[in-house]
């Protein structure tokens, strides 16, 4: 996996996430102007309900937006220490792994690419906190299920590769 078809891959799983909030805005805002939501008594709340979420589901398209934009942006950062813009493989022992993305935003977001999980992590996260200056080798404590699980960083990718 390079990290062209990583940078194709993330802005796919923006776009996406762009789509799927739109949908979700407009389903709200058709339930909300819909003729059947209109009150037929003064505790009959369905219209308000809708109007709430569509509001909402608005406000989250703009922020999909936001996040978009961003990658959009985004380059890979070229240190051989973890940073903001690092694309880097996890694994522990168990054989469990993972490529993490540390970004600025879509923390938790999880997407494929060339079959390989995706997790894109934030440094504002306790996880991402303690990823911040790591290098090839070291290890780090990452919670599974609420247990700590120890796992080593084996590779960070970098532009010139």
């Amino acid at each position: 996996m390079t990290l062209d078809q990583l940078y194709l891959a993330l802005i796919a799983y923006a776009e996406n996430r762009v789509l799927v909030a739109k949908e979700a805005a407009n389903q709200a805002r058709s339930a909300a102007t819909n003729k059947e939501s209109v009150a037929e008594t003064k505790w009959d709340t369905f219209g308000l309900e809708n109007s709430y979420l569509a509001h909402g589901q608005s406000v989250r398209v703009a922020e999909c937006e936001t996040d978009l934009a961003y990658f959009r942006k985004f380059s890979f950062a070229e240190s051989d220490e973890v940073t903001v813009g690092s694309a880097f493989q996890v694994e522990r022992e168990d054989g469990w792994g993972k490529v993490i993305i540390l970004s600025q935003c879509c923390g938790g977001g999880e997407f494929e690419c060339q079959g390989r999980s995706i997790l894109l992590v934030t440094p504002q996260t306790p996880l991402g906190r303690s990823l911040l200056g790591r290098e090839e080798g070291d290890k780090v404590l990452m919670k599974s299920r609420g247990v700590d699980q120890e796992a080593r960083i084996v590779r960070i990718f970098l532009p010139q590769e």
